[in-house]
């Protein structure tokens, strides 16, 4: 019998709609559909109640495995959101279903549609100079009423980051948007988040390159059926091979080791 960890934990966040805490391999995601998240993100923003925000996917958990940074930085989050179509089939072959992709690349456009309208401000952290610009830019073209509160470019050293800490709190955004990659944005985050009170702070990966349209977006019916993984392979496949050729099997590796486990025997007796 396979463990199924779930427990209600959205209750005392003060919206009309119930929503699960799941634990899939030892790691805890909020479990809730898309319309959910962006009540619920939304709500956290325009209250100004901080946090930490991540999406996972296969390879975020192939890599928490391998990095105890990154894994805590998941643990310490405030929401944890279920990204791409490995997590929902590894989570479903557990026991404990996922059932709804939320990827930022979807869920960060409806949040700033739906933000726009109540004067919702975005910081974007993160990539080269002119797709963070180009980002920011039509993000507040294609949502007017969206503040752009600023913008800087990922390409900045240590001895820079106070600066730019103190650059974001001087703008005062609702939402930071941290596109530095999976680990280092989730790290980032997870260290620095406390030093921005009342900023809600987001890991969106990619995200800037979609928006700035450097990196095409594959067809709605491709992604429907939770197959965008394959078209992104074929649009950069030097790049992104290892990923999802070896690294989906490192995960689905990673899914049938703790199924058969003797933790998780331990833990359903």
């Amino acid at each position: 019998m396979l463990l199924i960890t779930v427990s209600t934990s959205l209750k005392e966040r003060t919206l009309n709609y119930m929503a699960d805490k799941v634990s899939f391999l030892n790691t805890h995601f909020d479990r809730m559909s898309s319309s959910e998240a962006i009540e619920l993100l939304l709500a956290r923003l325009l209250k100004r109640q901080g946090g930490r925000v991540y999406y996972a996917n296969a390879h975020t958990m192939v890599t928490a495995a391998q990095n105890p940074s990154l894994a805590e930085a998941l643990e310490h989050s405030d929401m944890l959101l279920a990204d791409g179509s490995g997590v929902r089939l590894g989570s479903a072959l557990l026991g404990t279903p996922l059932v709804h992709n939320l990827n930022g690349t979807d869920l960060v456009p409806a949040l700033c549609k739906a933000g726009a309208a109540k004067g919702l401000s975005v910081y974007l952290l993160g990539a080269k100079p002119d797709v963070v610009e180009e980002a920011a830019a039509n993000l507040k073209k294609r949502y007017p009423g969206l503040v752009i509160a600023g913008t800087h470019h990922g390409y900045f050293s240590e001895a820079e980051t106070s600066q730019v800490l103190e650059n974001i709190r001087a703008a005062r955004p609702h939402l930071l948007l941290v596109a530095m990659g999976v680990p280092l944005q989730e790290i980032w985050i997870n260290q620095y988040a406390c030093q921005l009170p009342g900023i809600t702070c987001m890991g969106v990966g990619g995200l800037f390159d979609f928006v700035a349209e450097r990196v095409p977006r594959a067809p709605f019916a491709i992604r429907a059926v939770g197959m965008e993984w394959v078209w992104r392979l074929t649009m950069e496949p030097s790049r992104l091979w290892r990923r999802y050729l070896i690294g989906n099997l490192v995960f689905f590796g990673l899914v049938i080791t703790y199924a058969f486990s003797p933790r998780q025997d331990e833990q359903t007796t």
